[in-house]
């Protein structure tokens, strides 16, 4: 289970701040990594897959424990230089094409998209000329993909009954199955909510957050659709880059899952949790992460990195700093 939401704000100009959690049913080994241009892809060979080097320096978040050294593997998500962010979500009802020329495995999609291209527009026809595959490597690997722009403009890209389906949208919101169209159909059926309190009373006071009543709390991915969907449309407006990412950082914790609440019923012991999150600033082009036990906020911003540096460097998404001891303001 993983979620995906985008929310446009304004201070001094129009920028986009979006941010994703990543959900899984066991530990993923991640790194966060910048990738200068030139980096040669992909990094685990596929039979028949292409060969490309980025020609936009990205930071991303990716899988790093296939073997020890090997560095990442692929990426889940990342920001480009041109502050185009693309991520992959599961979608357990995936069905890629079978193989054909140009082959694009299905891991490998937010390299590709981070490394070539600058907007939605691009990335939609840029997809289209390829055959995205199945993961001979990494079989589990069903995913569709959210890719968003520095204007506020996303695409969802799916892979239904062997072909590919691409969604242009507004919206910014990718959770799980069943695929977009199904999610988007389904918001008819919440229209009644609003942000603004209705008539509701109780103590002689008015119910704070009545017009929100009847929205969906469960961790579903149907259910986080319908919230996130909902939640994005927040009518503040960041005077600082900090209360954007901030607000941000807000709504996407109310769409994570606590570890040790949702158990596989088909697993004995086994439970699906929120392990990171990141938030992504298109329009000042920082990245952002935290964890699951870390709450510390870790920014990094491309002004300070070297674009057109020699090799990818990465750091552990798990970082030990967890919390700033002000013992010592309270001593004598």
């Amino acid at each position: 289970m993983c979620t995906n939401i985008a929310i446009p704000f304004s201070y001094k100009h129009q920028s986009l701040v979006s941010a994703r959690t990543m959900d899984w049913v066991e530990v993923l080994p991640t790194s966060v990594d910048f990738v200068p241009r030139g980096q040669s892809f992909p990094a685990v060979k596929e039979p028949g897959e292409i060969k490309w080097r980025n020609k936009f320096a990205f930071v991303g978040a990716g899988f790093n424990g296939l073997k020890p050294g090997l560095g990442t593997c692929f990426y889940y998500d990342g920001l480009n230089e041109a502050g185009l962010s693309a991520a992959s979500l599961f979608l357990g009802c995936t069905e890629y094409p079978k193989r054909g020329p140009s082959q694009l495995s299905s891991v490998n999609i937010v390299a590709y998209a981070l490394g070539n291209f600058q907007n939605v527009e691009e990335a939609e026809a840029g997809l289209s000329k390829l055959t995205t595959i199945k993961s001979a490597v990494f079989p589990n690997a069903t995913f569709h993909y959210i890719i968003s722009d520095a204007s506020a403009n996303h695409l969802v890209v799916e892979f239904v009954g062997g072909k590919m389906k691409t969604y242009r949208t507004e919206l910014g919101v990718l959770t799980n199955d069943p695929p977009y169209d199904w999610h988007l159909n389904n918001l008819v059926l919440y229209e009644q909510l609003s942000l603004t309190d209705k008539c509701n009373q109780i103590c002689g006071s008015e119910l704070v957050g009545s017009g929100q009543l009847g929205i969906p709390g469960d961790p579903t991915s149907q259910s986080r659709f319908v919230r996130a969907s909902f939640l994005q449309q927040t009518q503040f407006s960041p005077a600082t880059i900090q209360q954007g990412i901030g607000a941000a950082r807000q709504i996407i914790q109310t769409l994570s899952v606590p570890v040790g609440t949702v158990y596989l019923r088909e697993y004995e012991g086994v439970y699906d949790w929120t392990q990171w999150t990141v938030i992504r600033d298109h329009n000042n082009l920082g990245y952002y992460f935290f964890t699951d036990f870390n709450s510390t906020l870790y920014g990094i911003k491309f002004k300070e990195l070297d674009l057109d540096g020699r090799f990818t460097i990465g750091v552990d998404i798990e970082q030990p700093g967890w919390v700033e001891d002000l013992s010592y303001k309270f001593q004598k």
